[in-house]
């Protein structure tokens, strides 16, 4: 578990290293961040894999499996939209907190190591397409659809702006496209909260 533990700080450090020059940035917001998204990594994967964790999940595995990346047998149309899928995802994420194209992708490319490294070797060895191709082709799939999300949220259309932040569900968090309130409700028969979400 050390070596794991020491793996994953090494990654926030290179990052928050590297990123930290170009946009001053403290640390903690970089921890803060790539600990959500390991978080989230590690909830979808339990949810998702629950049978092949259960038939092939071992500690073993996740402490042995890291020395030994591979290439997958996945066939290339499903390593290639999966895992571009994920990595939009991951892209979006970080371009929502602020962070520039080439910085989200740097920080996409950590997070695709954290998920090959740290979390799926329980069933599984890395696998090398994934470890490039879910960072370079989630960062292209996640700048189309970011895009394309502006696009329709710039429209005055609420069916657009529906899609728009379908396209880009992260949008909703940025403090120019949304603007949340929340009311504290108190009367005699009912005690609680109002949320105002207005996109």
């Amino acid at each position: 578990m050390s070596l794991r533990i020491l793996f994953l700080c090494f990654l926030l450090l290179a990052g928050a290293g590297s990123a930290q020059a170009q946009e001053g940035r403290p640390a903690s917001e970089y921890a803060l961040n790539i600990s959500a998204v390991y978080a989230t990594q590690w909830t979808v994967y339990l949810i998702t894999q629950e049978k092949t964790i259960q038939e092939h999940g071992s500690w073993d595995h996740f402490f042995e499996y890291p020395l030994h990346p591979e290439f997958d047998k996945d066939s290339f149309d499903y390593n290639l939209f999966k895992h571009a899928w994920a990595g939009q995802y991951y892209y979006l994420f970080y371009r929502a907190r602020g962070y520039s194209e080439s910085e989200a992708f740097l920080w996409t490319f950590l997070s695709s190591l954290a998920f090959e490294f740290a979390i799926e070797t329980y069933t599984e060895k890395p696998s090398i397409q994934d470890i490039y191709q879910t960072p370079i082709f989630g960062t292209l799939v996640g700048m189309g659809f970011e895009r394309w999300s502006l696009a329709l949220r710039s429209q005055d259309s609420s069916v657009a702006h529906f899609f728009g932040y379908l396209l880009n569900p992260f949008a909703l968090f940025v403090k120019d496209s949304s603007f949340v309130m929340i009311f504290p409700q108190i009367d005699p028969q009912q005690t609680g909260l109002t949320l105002s979400w207005r996109y």
